[in-house]
């Protein structure tokens, strides 16, 4: 006889099966506003931050906690959500997050204090972690693997789309209406993802219900992140090494507890026991910790060293996430058919050639030359990101999607920051900091940026190696569990 559990288990996935193709892609459209909702507003709010600091009178070191406090908090959240949601549903963490920020969308253009809105962009964090927790799990769950490659290369493509217009739309309504007015842009975008989820995902899925919650591996893991985060993206201050080193010690500790606890809040086990999804990762990671701090570097290149206005470096700086934008949808397609590992080997090998010729970048560099690197970087993104996205979910079995989805998050978040870190530590050593950069300091600057991008070259020829050495991909049986 079955338990109630497994009778809802049961009705959960024949609801599943039921829906149709234009509910899936119903479901597909409210998932990638919320997936769009969070580059686009980031990037938005980051070419407004000159006017938040003048309005309030903070420091540019000040305003950096706008982004920071964001992106920190959905990182700590991100496991513990992914978690969450397996014991009492994806959908309703799904919504309850896109309701956290439809919320603080209304309230945060009225904020009166620099750091009450920091609060509320930590909270923002805490509610795209929730997001980010449940999108991935879901489409794995409504969609079969072999059309997972498409549906991941839409949904990255929208994130893309949303990092293009992003600086185009913040600079239009922050000059023209202020930074306030750019969190009303994001209410229609999560009130219609909302509806499309609650209106057309007709159950839930609970794939752990009734199982505890690891409280003890949550404390641990959020630990272990805080300090490690917190360090790295100070550094070369000497407390930031102490911090540093807090967080290197506490992750093993995380780590044996949640390999050896019975209902861990991460399976940890898989990157012990799953060759695919633990290169997948770790190539993940070396993807975004070679590449994220081009943009800030190239944005700094545009405006301080070849003296282009703030309007026309946006312009230029297009070019590499409109090639991502609309590579994407195709090459997640060619994955349905062929080996990922092959199409985020070639992604990776392009990226570290563009990476290589962005480091060759002087004051006389002709612009033609830099749109070339940027569609070659572009291109590389393209190849590299919905194909690795299809490897890491059809690596695992379903009642694993919710930390494989988180797994993935962290890697690509941790990234970033690392990715910062070298760069404001290379910055630091060559240059002192970017408030220094003038016609005198930019061979420093240009000698700061050459280094990073040679370190990210590295990165990504490790996250080529790993791509390939990944092994070939896992057959789904009739169930949609791999084999």
């Amino acid at each position: 006889m079955l338990t109630s559990e497994a009778k809802i288990s049961d009705k959960s996935k024949y609801a599943l099966s039921e829906l149709t193709p234009t509910q899936k892609r119903l479901i597909l459209v409210g998932i990638s506003l919320a997936s769009f909702m969070s580059p686009f507003g980031m990037s938005m709010l980051n070419l407004s931050l000159s006017e938040i600091g003048t309005e309030f009178g903070v420091s540019a070191h000040a305003l950096a906690w706008v982004s920071t406090a964001y992106l920190f908090s959905s990182i700590l959240f991100l496991v513990p959500m992914a978690r969450i949601s397996d014991l009492v549903g994806r959908k309703k963490i799904f919504l309850i997050g896109m309701t956290i920020a439809c919320i603080n969308a209304m309230i945060e253009p009225f904020v009166p204090d620099f750091w009450i809105l920091v609060m509320f962009r930590a909270l923002d964090g805490f509610a795209m972690s929730c997001v980010f927790a449940t999108s991935l799990p879901i489409l794995s769950s409504i969609y079969p693997p072999s059309q997972r490659g498409s549906v991941f290369g839409i949904n990255v493509s929208v994130i893309y789309i949303g990092s293009t217009m992003g600086p185009v739309v913040g600079g239009i309504v922050t000059e023209h209406f202020g930074w306030r007015m750019l969190f009303f842009l994001l209410l229609p975008l999560a009130a219609l993802g909302i509806f499309m989820v609650y209106r057309y995902l007709k159950t839930d899925i609970a794939e752990s219900k009734g199982e505890p919650f690891d409280k003890t591996g949550t404390i641990l893991y959020m630990i272990s992140i805080f300090f490690l985060l917190f360090g790295l993206s100070n550094l070369p201050k000497t407390w930031a090494f102490v911090f540093l080193a807090i967080g290197l010690l506490s992750l093993p500790l995380f780590i044996w507890y949640a390999k050896n606890g019975k209902y861990p809040v991460m399976q940890v086990k898989l990157f012990f026991s799953n060759k695919r999804f633990t290169r997948s990762n770790f190539a993940a990671f070396m993807n975004y910790a070679g590449t994220y701090a081009v943009a800030f570097f190239l944005s700094l290149y545009l405006q301080r060293v070849l003296n282009l206005p703030a309007d026309m470096a946006g312009i230029l700086l297009l070019a590499q996430p409109a090639l991502q934008a609309i590579f994407s949808p195709f090459v997640g397609k060619l994955s349905d058919k062929t080996d990922s590992r092959y199409l985020s080997t070639l992604g990776m090998l392009i990226l570290a050639v563009g990476l290589f010729c962005c480091s060759t970048l002087n004051a006389n560099t002709p612009l033609t030359y830099l749109i070339v690197y940027e569609i070659l970087l572009g291109i590389g993104f393209a190849f590299f990101s919905a194909p690795n996205t299809s490897a890491i979910m059809n690596s695992v079995d379903k009642k694993d999607y919710s930390s494989a989805s988180a797994s993935l998050a962290v890697m690509r978040q941790s990234g970033m920051v690392l990715a910062m870190a070298i760069a404001m530590c290379s910055i630091s050593i060559f240059l002192g900091s970017t408030e220094m950069l003038n016609p005198e300091t930019v061979p420093y600057f240009l000698t700061s940026m050459k280094t990073t991008l040679y370190i990210g070259v590295v990165f990504c020829l490790s996250g080529a190696v790993l791509s390939y050495l990944r092994g070939t991909a896992n057959r789904p049986n009739a169930a949609g569990e791999t084999v």
